[in-house]
């Protein structure tokens, strides 16, 4: 008599153990896991027959299944779900590794931006072993440290915007009449005392209709503000740094023929990883996205562990591992999360 299949029941508590202990088994081996050996292994108080029972089970119920017929078990998507849940349940991390307590400083002492997020995510791709993965922030969140009006020919002007994260925005704007040099002088003065402290957004909602309401003598408020709003009129994309995908093209299961087609769709567009990241950015904290959880048909087989990262209060960028889903779940996750915290204290002491 055949025995029923139930697809979904809450898993009793030695089942719960068993299970996350056949995932880290798999996540450490990467071999399918035998009832025989993994009682033995870990030394457990029931059979072989009862351990094959449990499987059967769990097998049932989705969160385990057998690649082929005479192998053990691996986990499926469900199966990690369940044993990443468990695990940020649970977690409590303190990064006190010496190597990279150095690094973090390493990050502290650069100065531009850019080189900071090169910085960061090969640290977290050396660290993971897998490759990491950054959406740079948006410019909108950049806060103003200095404006400089350069005269260019046929009346066009360069307007420069330097930010107290270092970003620079360089943009020509073109003008209707001649505009002198002492003129470009006290534009520049003036646009940069009056958005000097304000990120780009503030300026754009709400700081250019109160200037224009107010009253400046001696200076061409008009033009000025014309010019600046204009510069800043588009947004530009945050940028997509990537570190590491050679560290994925070492694990076996990621070259065989679905998985090596995901990685190099990643690597040949990179706005799915834009859009991975893009979803991070919708909620706080830690977001594991598993194998389907992706919710990218070119991505099969593969996991991203993210975080968003602030400027103050606001969410500004995201920062993630991506991996296969054996990935080292419980190195990975804290790693994530403690880079995000980083990327946020120093973002928003350059901003002040």
């Amino acid at each position: 008599m055949s025995r029923e299949i139930i697809k979904e029941r809450a898993l009793e508590e030695r089942e719960s153990s068993i299970l996350q202990a056949i995932v880290y088994e798999y996540i450490t081996k990467g071999k399918p896991v035998g009832s025989r050996s993994f009682v033995h292994k870990y030394s457990l108080a029931v059979s072989p027959a009862t351990m094959r029972n449990i499987m059967y089970d769990l097998e049932s119920l989705e969160y385990l299944k057998q690649p082929h017929t005479s192998a053990g078990r691996i986990p499926t998507d469900k199966g990690y779900r369940f044993y990443v849940d468990s695990l940020l349940d649970s977690y409590e991390f303190s990064m006190k590794d010496r190597e990279i307590s150095v690094k973090e400083e390493a990050i502290k002492r650069e100065v531009q931006l850019d080189k900071i997020f090169s910085v960061i995510t090969k640290m977290l791709s050396t660290e993971s072993r897998y490759a990491a993965v950054m959406l740079t922030p948006r410019f909108d969140f950049t806060v103003v440290k200095r404006v400089v009006l350069v005269p260019m020919d046929n009346n066009e002007i360069l307007f420069i915007l330097i930010t107290r994260t270092g970003v620079v925005l360089t943009k020509k704007v073109m003008v209707s009449s001649n505009v002198t040099q002492d003129d470009l002088h006290t534009f520049s003065k003036y646009l940069t005392g009056e958005l000097c402290g304000y990120a780009i957004y503030e300026i754009r909602d709400t700081i250019f209709e109160r200037l224009r309401k107010e009253k400046e003598a001696g200076v061409n408020k008009d033009m000025a503000l014309d010019i600046a709003q204009l510069a800043v009129s588009e947004s530009e994309e945050p940028r997509l740094h990537i570190d590491g995908i050679e560290n994925l093209l070492k694990i076996p299961e990621m070259v065989e023929e679905d998985r090596l087609h995901s990685l190099l769709s990643i690597i040949e567009e990179n706005n799915i990883l834009r859009r991975i990241l893009a979803r991070t950015m919708e909620n706080e904290g830690i977001s594991t996205l598993i194998g389907e959880e992706i919710q990218e048909e070119q991505v099969k087989g593969c996991s991203m562990v993210s975080t968003p990262y602030k400027i103050g209060n606001k969410l500004v960028g995201a920062i993630g591992v991506l991996g296969p889903t054996r990935m080292d779940y419980e190195k990975v996750v804290p790693l994530v999360d403690y880079t995000g915290r980083i990327v946020t204290e120093l973002l928003t002491k350059m901003s002040k």
